[in-house]
């Protein structure tokens, strides 16, 4: 499955290279328009020493993983967005179902924009200088927790755009409020949780898990303590609760895939 999987993603980015001025526009541009997000919350530290206790550059911690992890999951399951979106409304879902393939697989591998990658980059670009500006005291545990949030971020962003995509099995249209946990969960998450009321902590933590995108990992790397308790030991359960989100996710797809009725 592993290898169809890279098989058929690597044919999608030879497409998509077949165009390179393009490619490199559409991604320089995709990477400018989002820098434009940090520039915001840079603007708002001009009138602020500190959100919360925490400043730019520890701020600039949480946006970096949220906004990679954000651009990964974009990049990876693009199949579940907008294409899949017009699957549904032009019949196309059909086809889909009579292939041997399961239609999980099938949409995940249905469509790959490598230039997703420019969202990604940003957020790298911001978590490394913010990284540099700050004094950590690195260990091998520290090191090992960068790529395992990095993971679970983007499990869980995909989750979101899992879910999404099912509910047009009913609506035939993905909901606009899903926007509010992905774009703006990335947004929500590039201030520290703490800041938040008591609901939207629960919430985001319990139900819609995006805490476990960057704020325990944060605690831990900064040596900081969340004013309301929450343990940043949490940061190695994250990879766990993502792929428990993802899996839910997955389930709900298949709930959706079952009452699936065609358009045509």
């Amino acid at each position: 499955m592993l290898s169809l999987y890279v098989r058929l993603i690597g044919a999608r980015i030879r497409s998509q290279m077949q165009y390179k001025v393009s490619f490199w526009l559409e991604l320089i541009g995709f990477a400018l328009t989002t820098a434009l997000e940090f520039a915001v919350i840079a603007i708002l530290f001009s009138q602020f020493p500190s959100v919360g206790g925490w400043s730019i550059a520890e701020v600039a911690v949480l946006y970096g993983f949220s906004s990679t992890a954000l651009g990964l999951a974009e990049m990876f399951g693009r199949g579940f967005d907008a294409p899949f979106e017009r699957m549904i409304q032009q019949g196309a879902f059909d086809v889909v179902l009579i292939r041997p393939q399961g239609t999980f697989f099938q949409i995940l591998s249905s469509e790959f924009q490598l230039r997703r990658l420019g969202r990604s980059f940003q957020g790298i670009v911001v978590l490394g200088f913010a990284i540099s500006q700050l004094s950590i005291q690195w260990t091998v545990a520290k090191g090992l927790l960068l790529p395992l949030t990095l993971i679970a971020g983007t499990l869980i962003y995909l989750g979101l755009v899992v879910i999404g995509a099912t509910i047009c099995f009913w609506t035939v249209k993905t909901p606009e409020v899903m926007n509010i946990f992905t774009f703006g969960g990335d947004l929500l998450m590039s201030y520290p949780i703490s800041i938040y009321s008591e609901w939207i902590r629960g919430f985001f933590l319990l139900i819609v898990p995006l805490v476990f995108i960057n704020y325990p990992t944060a605690l831990l790397l900064l040596d900081k303590h969340d004013p309301h308790g929450l343990p940043g030991a949490l940061a190695w359960v994250a990879p766990f609760a993502a792929m428990l989100f993802l899996g839910i996710a997955r389930a709900f797809w298949s709930v959706g895939v079952s009452k699936y009725t065609s358009s045509l």
